[in-house]
């Protein structure tokens, strides 16, 4: 972004107007008590604008701020404005500040005057060095153009889509060779007795089966307690292990 002219101008027109606004606060102070008199058994309470010195040099240096935004408005030019406003306000400060001092440092204390300063000698004090700060803020104010760096946002096409998720590069898949098909079964089946076994396993308890005791499945082949198959048999009618429906 970058920082034009107007930007500048605007800027420097809100400083004069705070300079103007704290010439105008100065200048109020003459109302307030300055220095309190208290020779001779009396306190006598002297405000800023007795004093010709202190109304004189008051009054230009809060006018001066005024003066200087007045005319940094009507040149029109920002190195120009600049310098009016700021020499204008520092100059305005100067003689703002110099109005408590002087009456101060060279008539009370030259003049032997017994008393004490007041509180609208300290808001002058205060006032004029505000004002000369301002000045010198606006002579510092540079009147260049600023570059000032900025995010610009990335384009829609340019911004990565953080729901696209990255698809794996396609296995090379091996031929699978074809496995020999088994004849299908018999959807019956008979049990025969399995007397030429050596040693089995029944198929339902886990037990070993002896020749005396053991029946097979016709369809599949499997060794069972003859007990074990009748009881089994009477219940589903097929056969454990093929499903097969038994006839016999």
């Amino acid at each position: 972004m970058i920082v034009g002219q107007e930007e500048v101008a605007a800027r420097l027109y809100k400083i004069g107007a705070g300079a103007a606004s704290v010439g105008a606060i100065h200048i109020l102070s003459l109302l307030l008590s300055w220095f309190v008199e208290t020779d001779g058994g009396f306190t006598v309470p002297l405000t800023g604008y007795v004093f010709p010195e202190s109304l004189i040099l008051s009054l230009l240096g809060g006018l001066l701020a005024g003066v200087g935004l007045l005319a940094g408005y009507l040149v029109k030019q920002v190195g120009l404005t600049k310098l009016l406003i700021g020499l204008f306000a520092v100059v305005g400060g100067l003689l703002s500040l110099s109005s408590p001092l002087y009456i101060y440092l060279v008539r009370i204390l030259s003049l032997n005057i017994r008393g004490y300063p007041d509180i609208g000698m300290f808001a002058a004090v205060f006032t004029g060095i505000v004002q000369l700060g301002v000045g010198a803020l606006a002579l510092l104010t540079p009147t260049r153009r600023e570059v000032i760096p900025t995010t610009r946002p990335i384009p829609a096409a340019a911004q990565p889509d953080l729901f696209e998720v990255a698809q794996p590069a396609p296995a090379t898949r091996r031929p699978v060779a074809p496995t020999p098909q088994q004849p299908p079964r018999a959807s019956t089946t008979r049990f025969l007795p399995a007397s030429d076994i050596e040693e089995a396993t029944c198929s339902i308890c886990y037990e070993p089966v002896q020749k005396e005791e053991a029946v097979k499945c016709s369809n599949c082949g499997t060794i069972y307690h003859r007990g074990c198959m009748e009881a089994w048999v009477g219940l589903n009618s097929t056969c454990p292990n093929c499903k097969a429906i038994v006839i016999e």
